[in-house]
């Protein structure tokens, strides 16, 4: 096995940090979308956020920062966008509907080509972690986000995935946790909101997704699952519970054809009713001053 050195890939983190808050300087507030697990429509969650935001007449960017999925650029209708460069050497953003500037992985990588952080020989595998890190520096640090209202961030699942971020983030960002009403979730969404906790993450509220769905022919909202997440539970969680969307077919439709959804009669729907209620409740959400949370 060849040898590796991973401080030859990594930066200083003081250097880092340095250039995400210089790219960062002319960002009002920052919005990290999180879920304890995978599958709980995290990605579709973020995405309507952002385009709702624009909507309003914010100036929106979308960071993907989950790097092994292309789930942002499809629901954008951004897929196989070039890589561009300013004349400074900044990454240029993609434009998206509404005029959201979106980064991703998925435009640096061809077709349906798999992220590889290990190596032909593997020999990077112990260090994936660092190297995740460093790429997530170099989309925040390296992106000409110019003035912003709102960045929203859509980050991979995992409870360690908000900590590890924060650290290159400025006292302008607080998280927004997204959850599905079954035990399986709710105890991820728990660990993960714990772990945002202990690192003094500021805490917008959760969503519930997909908590009941609506009939394609009548139009009438039922159950999904057994589970709802009750009164209790919600306490138990500390947070309040900012929107219950639930699923529309339509809603999943836009999502694969890359169009927005928060449109139209879609906006009298019960799902789009509920989507402009978080956007709303984000939009109002003050974020900490100098004196509060930190991590």
């Amino acid at each position: 096995m060849s040898e590796f050195d991973v401080s030859q890939l990594v930066e200083d983190v003081d250097l880092v940090r340095a250039r995400v808050a210089e790219q960062l300087a002319e960002v009002d507030r920052v919005v990290v979308v999180m879920s304890g697990k995978g599958g709980v429509g995290k990605s579709a969650v973020a995405v309507n956020l952002a385009l709702g935001l624009a909507q309003l007449g914010r100036r929106v960017g979308l960071l993907d920062a989950d790097l092994n999925g292309p789930s942002v650029s499809k629901m954008l209708g951004l897929r196989g966008q070039p890589v561009r460069v300013t004349g400074d050497g900044l990454l240029r953003a993609a434009t998206g509907p509404r005029g959201i500037l979106v980064q991703s992985m998925d435009f640096f990588l061809q077709g349906n080509q798999a992220l590889d952080w290990d190596g032909p020989e593997g020999e990077a595998a112990s260090v994936r972690s660092a190297l995740e890190q460093a790429a997530l520096g170099d989309l925040l640090g390296r992106t000409d986000w110019g003035e912003l209202d709102f960045l929203v961030v859509d980050l991979a699942p995992g409870a360690d995935r908000l900590p590890a971020l924060g650290q290159w983030l400025p006292r302008i960002a607080a998280a927004l946790a997204v959850t599905i009403p079954t035990q399986v979730a709710t105890l991820a969404v728990e660990r993960s909101l714990r772990r945002a906790r202990e690192a003094g993450f500021p805490l917008i509220g959760l969503v519930e997704n997909l908590g009941t769905s609506i009939c394609a022919k009548c139009g009438a909202e039922g159950p999904l699952f057994r589970e709802t997440l009750d009164s209790e539970i919600v306490q138990d969680l500390g947070v309040e519970v900012l929107a219950r969307i639930p699923f529309d077919a339509d809603l999943a439709a836009a999502a694969d054809r890359g169009r927005p959804f928060l449109e139209g009669e879609a906006m009298e729907s019960v799902a789009g009713i509920a989507l402009a209620q978080l956007v709303a409740r984000v939009d109002a959400y003050q974020m900490p001053g100098p004196e509060g949370e930190s991590w």
